[in-house]
């Protein structure tokens, strides 16, 4: 039986790399400084150290990215923002993501809309783990992830309070 989700899952991921690479020519990311400035102070918690970036290229394929890390009581939250460059390879897991739902005992996945933007927010409840992962203008992946975390909607809420609709302006 797992070997035929397994299969399944491969299946739609293969097709889902080759439907998005037709969407969208790869290019240049953006330098990973103009990320820095949506990494702001978030309401509640304490910014642990400064925002950092780096660029990499791997092989031809180039990306950008910044993150900060935040704590509040015994919570952590790292956010980060990836400019994947329309690269398909990036984007094939989140939009594979993006349809599978599950809900066990143990964890969820499920699809979420924040603001307008599509994403998929993951929790493990026996670690309190919870990651939310949202698609901006088809190039730019926001991830928040956080630990000891009672409900995922706080990271959701988080989400809420950054500029979204920024970060997709830096794809024009």
């Amino acid at each position: 039986m797992r070997f035929k989700i397994l299969l399944l899952l491969i299946v739609f991921m293969v097709s889902s790399f080759s439907v998005f690479s037709q969407e969208q020519k790869p290019v240049d990311p953006i330098d990973w400084k103009e990320l820095i400035p949506f990494l702001v102070d978030i309401s509640g918690w304490e910014a642990k150290d400064e925002a950092e970036g780096k660029s990499l290229n791997i092989g031809g394929y180039k990306i950008s990215q910044a993150e900060r890390n935040y704590v509040s009581g015994n919570k952590e939250l790292r956010i980060q923002v990836v400019d994947g460059s329309y690269l398909p390879m990036i984007y094939a897991s989140i939009k594979m993501a993006m349809e599978f739902e599950m809900d066990t005992g143990e964890e969820y996945q499920k699809k979420i809309t924040v603001k307008v933007y599509s994403g998929v927010e993951q929790y493990h409840r026996e670690d309190k783990e919870a990651a939310v992962i949202i698609l901006i203008a088809d190039r730019f992946l926001l991830r928040l992830e956080g630990r000891s975390i009672e409900d995922p909607a706080e990271l959701r809420a988080i989400a809420e309070t950054l500029d979204l609709d920024g970060i997709a302006g830096l794809a024009n």
